[in-house]
């Protein structure tokens, strides 16, 4: 585990995770898996976290006409046991190759990657952020987030996972954001900044960089 090196090798005091699209999955189960995990000591401790375009893969999936045939013929290679084995390439530049459970953890709702969804109870939603309550959160969302389906209210949305989450939570939310923030990047190092001394408090002025570290 990468805060545990940075404990052990460069007597890292202390993390701020930053998870982009669908590393904020990422940062949100590392939350829990320090929770739970007995030797967390060993590890950096972790002093915030940032989730920058936490948006529905789910729903962003559900706007492409390939998925409903797709996700059909990944359950059923999940079922014959071959959930590892290739699905598709994606359109990307690189074709990256998607497996059959990955596609259903992206793709279904109630996946292991289905956090973020518009269509989620506020009950639900509490149970899959929740465990954030203690941990400084900022949650970066974009309102032109080309990854979101205009019919989805991206501050609303942004608004209800700062409730479930609590007290803890920051809502920061750029107008004119994309999905990268590009061309925003000053709105959104603007909100940063206090929100690193805030995770730091009066440390913030002394601690040693490296202090954010992302997954995407």
């Amino acid at each position: 585990m990468l805060t545990k090196y940075l404990k052990a090798e460069h007597a890292s005091e202390a993390v701020i995770l930053l998870g982009h699209s669908t590393g904020c999955q990422d940062a949100v189960r590392y939350c829990k898996v320090v929770q739970n995990q007995k030797d967390a000591e060993a590890a950096a401790p972790l002093a915030g976290v940032i989730l920058q375009a936490p948006v529905s893969d789910r729903e962003y999936q559900a706007g492409k006409a390939s998925t409903v045939d797709r996700l059909k013929t990944a359950e059923q290679m999940v079922r014959d046991g071959q959930g590892e084995d290739i699905l598709f390439r994606d359109d990307d530049p690189v074709g990256t190759p998607v497996c059959a459970s990955r596609f259903i953890s992206l793709a279904s709702k109630h996946g292991d990657d289905d956090m973020f969804s518009s269509d989620f109870t506020d009950q639900e939603m509490k149970g899959i952020l929740g465990h954030m309550a203690e941990i400084p959160t900022m949650l970066v969302l974009g309102g032109e987030d080309e990854c979101k389906p205009k019919s989805v209210d991206g501050q609303a949305l942004g608004k209800r996972m700062q409730k479930a989450i609590g007290s803890s939570a920051q809502l920061t939310f750029i107008p004119k954001g994309n999905h990268s923030l590009e061309g925003t990047e000053e709105d959104f190092v603007k909100e940063l900044q206090p929100f690193v001394k805030r995770c730091f408090g009066p440390a913030a002025a002394t601690i040693k960089p490296p202090y954010l570290y992302s997954c995407t």
